[in-house]
């Protein structure tokens, strides 16, 4: 099953505007909540989300350690584009609620990739950086 022209937009949409609007309080909503989600499938993610899996977990912990202030080296439009990605992915209520069998999560995929399309040299850097620390 895939979404519909009218659900992905909506969803876009939905993103777009979510990250005009976010805070600190949002950044450690998201912090919280995304680690939530990431421990309730494990290592069982929706099919939707299987491929994008690594990148929502590399997501959530450089949200972490952004609210911990281990890492401020993102710009705010970053994080503020990974905070919405992440409290959609969070949320069950979105443009195709989360609930709705194979298509509930496809349009959390869709914003996933928008977030993670905005942030790839970004979330590379953080990577590196985590690499190293976890090196030392």
């Amino acid at each position: 099953m895939e979404m519909s022209k009218e659900q992905e937009e909506k969803a876009r949409r939905q993103f777009e505007e979510d990250i005009k609007n976010v805070d600190q309080d949002d950044v450690e909503y998201a912090s919280k909540k995304g680690q939530s989600k990431i421990n309730e499938f494990g290592n069982n993610p929706p099919n939707a989300l299987v491929k994008l899996w690594n990148d929502i977990k590399l997501m959530v912990a450089l949200i972490a350690d952004y609210v911990d202030g281990n890492y401020k080296e993102v710009p705010w439009n970053v994080i503020a584009s990974i905070v919405g990605a992440v409290v959609y992915f969070a949320s069950p209520i979105d443009v195709i609620p989360d609930f709705i069998p194979l298509v509930g999560y496809l349009d959390d995929a869709l914003v996933i990739k928008l977030a993670l399309d905005f942030a790839k040299s970004d979330l590379e850097k953080y990577q590196t950086w985590k690499d190293r620390k976890l090196a030392l």
